[in-house]
C-alpha cells in the first residue's frame, strides 16, 4: 500500500473559506491514517473561477488574497515540491449566464448549465484550463458527474433529460443515431426503461458499454421490469430498448469526444489530465462510459468508485478509486446549495431552503473515505491509489452554522442543527 497514490480532494472553495489547506490535509490524515501525496484544489466552481480570469470575475464572497494561487503556494510549502497539485473544474458553468451555451431538454427548454458538446463551451473551458494551469498546477481534473442532469417532471410525460441542443443532435447523427429529439417525449418508454421516480429522487439504471455495443435489449428489459421501472406487459418494450441503446451508444461516444476536446489545452501544455466519473457504466447524469473515454483517449486517467477487473473492461486505462458514492456527485449537490444560498433563500423562503440544505447534507453520508476503505484499495491492482474528500461531521456542522448565520443573521437552534449531523468514517458514531 505504501506506493499507492493518496489524493486529498477539496471540491469547493467554501471549504477553504472555512479553513486553510493545512486543516484539510490533517483531516485527510485522520480519515485515512496516511498523508496525502497529491491534492486537488477547486479552480472553477459552481459560482465561477477562483483565480483571476478573462472569462469571468471571482465570486464576490471570496477574499482576493485567499484564492487558487495562494492555495497552490501553501500546498507546495506543506506537501513539498514533489507533491502533485491538481485544479478541479466542475462542468456546470451556469455563472456564464448565456442561454446560447445551455443544455436543452427533449422538450426544447433550456437549463442554465452549459452543454459540453457546444464548440463555444469547449473553447471557454479550454481557455479556463489554460489560465488555471498558468498558475503552476501540475494537472487538471474535469468533474463530469452531473454534466447532463435529469429529473422527474411535473405536468409532462416521462422525465426531463439533457441534452438535445442542435450541436448534440448533429453530433449524434455523426455517430449514426438519426432520430429526432421528439422521440423522447412521444415515446416515454425510452426514458422510463432507465429512469424511475422514487420518494427520494430519481432511480436509474446505468447500462454498461457491452449492452450498448451489443444492443442487449434482453438484459435491459429484464432489469427494468425487475426494478419495476416498467410493466412487463407494456407494448413495445424490446423495440423501445433497442432505440434507447442505440441512442446511448452514440451519446457516450459524443461525450467522450467532448471531454477530449475540452482537455486538449492541457495536453498541449504537457500537463496531466483526469476525469471524475460517478460510474464506469453509462450513468445517466454523465452519459459516458469508461470504455468510451478510453477509446477516444479523452484523458490520462479516470477517478471513480468502482471498476471490475481489467479483463471485464478492456483497455489501457489508468484509474484512481474515489471513495464516495458516485464520487463528487453528492458533494457538488450540497455545495451548490451552500454557494447559491442567498438566491435560494429569496426564491424558496427559509423553510424550503433549509429543507434543501438538510436533504443534501444527509446525502453526504455517501462519503466512504476511511482507513478501512483505503486499506482495501491497496488490494486492487487496477487502482493506482485513492481519492477522497476529508469533510467530517464537525466541519460540516460548522459550514451549516456559518451559512445560516450569514444568510439569516442567526444560528439554528441546537435541536434543529443536530438534524444536520452526518456520520463520517474518521469518527464513527460520535455526537
Amino acid at each position: 500500500m505504501t506506493d499507492k497514490r493518496a489524493i486529498c480532494f477539496i471540491p469547493s472553495g467554501e471549504m477553504l473559506r472555512l479553513h486553510p489547506i493545512d486543516h484539510w490535509l490533517r483531516r485527510f490524515a485522520e480519515f485515512t491514517q496516511r498523508n496525502a501525496t497529491e491534492i486537488v484544489l477547486p479552480a472553477v466552481g459552481l459560482s465561477g473561477p477562483l483565480f483571476s480570469s478573462a472569462v469571468s470575475p471571482v465570486p464576490k464572497t471570496y477574499d482576493r488574497s485567499n484564492l487558487l494561487p495562494h492555495w497552490i503556494r501553501t500546498s507546495r510549502d506543506i506537501m513539498g515540491e514533489d507533491a502533485v497539485i491538481w485544479g478541479n473544474i466542475v462542468v456546470e458553468l451556469g455563472f456564464l449566464q448565456n442561454e446560447a451555451l445551455w443544455l436543452i431538454d427533449q422538450f426544447g427548454d433550456p437549463l442554465s448549465q452549459v452543454c459540453m458538446v457546444n464548440p463555444a463551451v469547449q473553447g471557454i473551458i479550454g481557455d479556463l484550463v489554460a489560465e488555471m494551469l498558468e498558475n503552476g498546477l501540475d494537472g487538471v481534473v474535469l468533474d463530469i458527474t452531473d454534466a447532463y442532469p435529469n429529473s422527474s417532471s411535473e405536468g409532462r410525460v416521462g422525465f426531463i433529460m439533457h441534452c438535445y441542443c442542435d450541436y448534440c443532435m448533429d453530433s449524434l447523427r455523426m455517430k449514426n443515431f438519426r432520430e429526432p429529439r421528439e422521440v423522447f417525449f412521444t415515446e416515454p418508454l425510452l426514458s422510463q426503461l432507465v429512469l424511475n421516480k422514487t420518494d427520494t429522487g430519481v432511480g436509474h439504471i446505468d447500462p454498461p458499454q457491452e449492452w450498448l455495443d451489443g444492443r442487449d435489449t434482453t438484459n435491459l428489459v429484464a432489469l427494468a421490469v425487475a426494478r419495476q421501472f416498467v410493466n412487463e406487459d407494456a407494448d413495445g418494450l424490446q423495440a423501445a430498448a433497442l432505440r434507447l441503446l442505440s441512442y446511448m451508444r452514440a451519446r457516450v461516444a459524443v461525450t467522450a469526444d467532448a471531454v477530449r476536446a475540452v482537455l486538449s489545452p492541457a495536453r498541449t501544455m504537457s500537463k496531466r489530465t483526469a476525469v471524475v466519473l460517478g460510474d464506469y457504466k453509462a450513468d445517466l447524469s454523465q452519459l459516458v462510459t469508461l470504455p468510451a473515454l478510453e477509446l477516444a483517449k479523452s484523458a490520462d486517467e479516470y477517478w471513480l468508485p468502482f471498476i471490475p477487473e481489467r479483463s471485464k473492461v478492456p483497455g489501457d486505462w489508468r484509474a484512481i478509486q474515489f471513495l464516495a458514492g458516485r464520487s463528487t456527485y453528492y458533494f457538488n449537490a450540497f455545495f451548490e446549495v451552500v454557494e447559491e444560498a442567498s438566491l435560494r433563500m429569496v426564491q424558496l423562503g427559509p423553510q424550503d431552503f433549509l429543507g434543501d440544505l438538510l436533504r443534501t447534507s444527509k446525502s453526504l453520508m455517501n462519503n466512504y473515505l476511511g482507513a478501512g476503505a483505503v486499506y482495501a484499495t491497496g488490494k486492487f491492482e487496477h487502482f493506482e491509489g485513492f481519492a477522497g474528500v476529508p469533510l467530517n461531521q464537525d466541519d460540516h456542522i460548522e459550514l451549516v452554522e456559518e451559512l445560516t448565520r450569514t444568510i439569516t443573521g442567526d444560528v439554528l437552534p441546537p435541536g434543529l442543527l443536530e438534524r444536520f449531523r452526518i456520520e463520517t468514517a474518521d469518527r464513527p458514531g460520535s455526537h
